[in-house]
C-alpha cells in the first residue's frame, strides 16, 4: 500500500506568486503543505522552507518538544539564508527582527507490512491548514478544524524566530489514522479547507468534487467562487493523496 500524490492551485493574483507551498517524498512516506502569512517578510520562502525540512527530515517525534526544537532549527536556517543590504531602511530591519510566519501541516506515512491492506500515517498541525481523510468521499476525519466558524484572521503560526518563539507553538495538534485502497486524504490551505466545511452542510457532493477535480476544472471553480463571492481571494492549494495497492 502506499498513496499517489496530486498537487494543484492558483494564487491569489497573477502578479503575484503563491505563499502556499507543498512538497512531498512517497519513497520515504513524508507530505507537508504549508501558507505563507501576508504580511510577514519573506513568508513564501519560509512556508518553503518548512515543507522541504519536513519532508528532508521530519521531527523524530510529533510531540510538543520534539516539534518545538525542530521548528527552532529551521528557524535558524531561514534567518542564515536572509540577505539584507547594508542600506536596507529601518522597517525593512525591524521585519527582518519579527522574522517570518507560516501555517504547517505534515505527515508522516509509517511503512506498511507486506501484503497489507492498509496504510497508516501521523499527522501535525499548526494554524488552519486542514487535512481530510476521506473514505467513500465522505469525510471520516476533519483535522485540526471540523467548522467553517473556528476560522479566524489570526491562525496560530510556527514563527522563525523573535519575541513570538516563546510563545509557538502552544497549539500544535496531532492525530493518526488508516487508510484502505481507494481512500483519500486531502490537504488544503485555509480558503479552500473554510469554503468547502462551509459547504458540506448544504449538500453539493463537495468532497465528490475535491477528490476527483483536475488542475484545469479546480482553477475554473476558484475563479468564478472568487467573482460570486463566495470563496476568500487568497492563495489555494490542494494536495491529494489516494491511497493504492503498490506493484
Amino acid at each position: 500500500m502506499g498513496f499517489d500524490v496530486e498537487v494543484m492551485g492558483l494564487a491569489k493574483s497573477p502578479a503575484e506568486p503563491s505563499e502556499d507551498a507543498a512538497a512531498f517524498d512517497l519513497g520515504r512516506g513524508r507530505i507537508a503543505l504549508s501558507d505563507g502569512a501576508s504580511r510577514a517578510l519573506g513568508s513564501r520562502e519560509w512556508a518553503r522552507c518548512l515543507v522541504q525540512t519536513f519532508v528532508a527530515e521530519p521531527p523524530s517525534e510529533l510531540t510538543d518538544a520534539t516539534v518545538r526544537a525542530w521548528a527552532a532549527a529551521a528557524g535558524r536556517e531561514w534567518t542564515a539564508s536572509l540577505e539584507i543590504p547594508d542600506d536596507a531602511p529601518p522597517y525593512v530591519r525591524d521585519a527582518a527582527a519579527r522574522g517570518s510566519f507560516a501555517t504547517l501541516l505534515g505527515i508522516v506515512v509509517d511503512p506498511a507490512p507486506p501484503g497489507a491492506n492498509s496504510v497508516w500515517w501521523r499527522a501535525v498541525a499548526v494554524g488552519d491548514t486542514c487535512l481530510f481523510a476521506l473514505r467513500d468521499e465522505m469525510v471520516v476525519e476533519a483535522f485540526p478544524l471540523d467548522s467553517a466558524d473556528q476560522f479566524g484572521s489570526v491562525p496560530d503560526l510556527v514563527p522563525t524566530s523573535g519575541p513570538e518563539w516563546e510563545n509557538s507553538l502552544t497549539e500544535l495538534r496531532t492525530t493518526r489514522g488508516s487508510c484502505g485502497p481507494g481512500d483519500v486524504l486531502l490537504l488544503m490551505t485555509d480558503a479552500l479547507a473554510k469554503w468547502a466545511l462551509g459547504r458540506a452542510p448544504h449538500g453539493g457532493d463537495v468532497w465528490r468534487f475535491l477528490s476527483r477535480v483536475v488542475p484545469d476544472e479546480l482553477e475554473n471553480t476558484v475563479c468564478a467562487l472568487w467573482a460570486r463571492g463566495e470563496l476568500e481571494q487568497d492563495d489555494v492549494t490542494l494536495v491529494r493523496c489516494r491511497a493504492a495497492v503498490t506493484a
